[in-house]
């Protein structure tokens, strides 16, 4: 199975604050809402969807109070608040697009790809070169099998930013899906070139190679991979498999050791 990589960033809406004050003796939404992100970035989830609340009793109406508390009960993993208080970020400001990239990703984390897949479309209908939503939907629509949208998404990334080598990463797997090894493995050769120390594309061009019965090649790609991380337990196993196959008794059993004592712990 071949390795992809998928972008998660939640937006929070910050604003600078000074520390040692306690918002117990004002009636002011600044201080609570700064609290608030104070509280968020510092972990105390709790206090910071405290002060939000307080917030919002002063100015019901302030989307940006609304997304932030979305983040703090993202990072409590209580989704479906996440996703409401986005949802009043977004009735409030219907073009906070930070609000509805924040969505996507809860939809995403509750497995509502086609939910997850509208509000990242909203974003890019919002800002047509946002890489994060365009990145991201790439990956949603690999989720729903939709591999020639998602090949266009990340072909979009790569206009912007030709540098962008998780999206090269992702544009090989989803070639791969589409049967078309020769794009693929061009597009894990991009990676390298970048970055030539990446042990997972040099292990999905083995399997690329592997499927296009060049053995020798996915031998060495296997390799390489396990050159730069020892630990690959996976390029052991498929090394076993292929020397199997060849015939190649001690040359397997020795990958296959190799493979257990990583899984083993």
């Amino acid at each position: 199975m071949k390795n992809g990589f998928f972008l998660i960033s939640i937006f929070l809406a910050t604003f600078f604050c000074a520390c040692g004050y306690s918002a117990d003796n004002f009636n002011d939404f600044e201080i609570h809402y700064k609290l608030g992100n104070e509280y968020n970035q510092c972990g105390m989830l709790d206090d910071a969807i405290a002060e939000y609340k307080k917030a919002l009793d002063i100015n019901y109406a302030s989307p940006r109070v609304y997304n932030n508390m979305g983040v703090a009960y993202s990072k409590k993993k209580n989704f479906d608040e996440e996703i409401a208080s986005y949802k009043k970020a977004i009735a409030l400001d219907p073009e906070y697009k930070e609000a509805y990239f924040n969505l996507g990703i809860a939809y995403g984390a509750k497995g509502l790809v086609d939910d997850e897949i509208q509000a990242y479309e909203k974003v890019i209908g919002l800002d047509a070169d946002n890489l994060d939503a365009l990145y991201n939907l790439g990956h949603s629509y690999r989720q729903k099998g939709m591999y020639k949208e998602a090949i266009g998404s990340y072909k979009r990334v790569l206009k912007i930013d030709p540098n962008y080598i998780d999206a090269y990463f992702n544009l090989g797997v989803s070639y791969s899906k589409e049967g078309l090894l020769d794009e693929e493995i061009l597009q894990y050769n991009k990676v390298l070139k970048l970055n030539p120390y990446s042990a997972e594309a040099h292990f999905n061009l083995g399997i690329a190679y592997g499927e296009k019965k060049m053995f020798d090649n996915q031998i060495n790609e296997y390799k390489k991979a396990i050159a730069i991380n020892p630990n690959y337990a996976k390029a052991y196993k498929n090394l076993e498999s292929i020397y199997r196959e060849k015939g190649m008794k001690r040359e397997a059993d020795k990958e296959l050791s190799r493979y257990n004592e990583l899984v083993k712990h």
